[in-house]
């Protein structure tokens, strides 16, 4: 079912994510971020994490179909290796992306291209989503939980509706893969990363006559990227984009400008999250290492280190003062963004 398509901001080049704003966030320091807990027991390589606020669960999906939890109290105060993570089933190969806002409702998709829709905190099974041809490579769902959106291999972005388990729309565009999917804090719009290397805001409101806007090389000499991660900033005034040269780079959200390239990653930006106050941005990579960074200024602010593989995906966890990572090391790394204790 296609309701329409929507006017679209296109950037080619690179990308990133979004959150929005939290009152009484707890304090964090960022120079003094250091390794935390380890959670094995990972039956293959991680390929995505979440993690709900409200019911406190920690999500990671694996190569073998699996997805595998912890509750809070088992991924704070434990100490590493003291924890057999809880096991779901379902899919029918590797699953590759995960999609929750916090709610009642986790998507989780993969290379069989069907999208399980399970409640939470129960596991039970909802709905199987199909329309898909061919590998499912990323999920979004908006922060309200009413909508999730879809990418993969056959190039469209579809909408679907999370209580109903329908599809609402498919947006047509990109001449590629599509890698990554975010939505804007407010649920408003919804960005794209195309392997055509292309960056495509979606108004999911209606259409907007915004341009098509370019994104040339500093210079003949850098590389090619493709974007594989991307977010808003908590007040969507920024789009982060992670690629495979390991530069992050970040866009005025309003017009495309670019705004300033942060280098320092030896390999592919595979994941990136914004923290709720804004002045901090994340990014893990495959050259196994986790970066803070100011958004502000583009200086890094520290590299943590522990994976023995590359990192595919990140989280924010413990109202946002751990980052969560997973890699082919088959582990989840916690990493402490708390002050030090005095």
């Amino acid at each position: 079912m296609k309701l329409r398509t929507h006017g679209v901001w296109a950037i080619l080049g690179l990308v990133a994510l979004a959150s929005g704003s939290h009152s009484q966030q707890p304090a964090i320091q960022a120079d003094q971020a250091r390794p935390g807990h380890v959670l094995g027991g990972l039956d293959g390589p991680g390929f995505a994490i979440a993690y709900g606020e409200n019911e406190g669960i920690l999500i990671a999906a694996c190569q073998n179909g699996t997805l595998h939890y912890w509750m809070r109290p088992e991924i704070v105060g434990v100490r590493a290796g003291d924890v057999t993570p809880h096991v779901l089933g379902g899919h029918q190969g590797p699953v590759v992306a995960l999609a929750w806002s916090g709610g009642a409702v986790l998507a989780s998709a993969g290379t069989e291209g069907k999208i399980l829709l399970r409640s939470v905190p129960d596991g039970n099974l909802r709905a199987t989503l199909e329309g898909h041809r061919g590998f499912v490579r990323t999920l979004a769902m908006s922060p309200d939980g009413k909508l999730l959106a879809s990418a993969g291999d056959d190039h469209v972005v579809r909408i679907w509706d999370v209580s109903a388990g329908k599809l609402v729309d498919e947006l047509v565009g990109h001449a590629n893969w599509v890698m990554a999917l975010t939505f804007s804090s407010d649920s408003q719009y919804l960005a794209s990363a195309g392997y055509d290397q292309s960056i495509r805001i979606w108004n999911l409101s209606g259409p907007d006559k915004i341009p098509v806007i370019p994104i040339k090389p500093a210079s003949p000499a850098d590389q090619a990227s493709y974007p594989l991660t991307l977010t808003f900033s908590p007040d969507n005034r920024t789009l982060a984009v992670g690629g495979t040269d390991g530069q992050i780079r970040l866009f005025s959200a309003k017009d495309g400008n670019p705004i300033r390239t942060m280098p320092g990653h030896a390999s592919a930006v595979t994941g990136l999250v914004f923290h709720p106050s804004g002045n901090l941005l994340i990014s893990a990579s495959k050259d196994r290492t986790v970066r803070l960074w100011n958004p502000t200024n583009g200086q890094a602010i520290k590299t943590l280190e522990g994976h023995q593989a590359w990192i595919q995906g990140i989280c924010l966890v413990n109202q946002a003062t751990m980052v969560a990572s997973v890699g082919a090391d088959q582990s989840v790394r916690l990493w402490d963004l708390r002050p030090m204790p005095k």
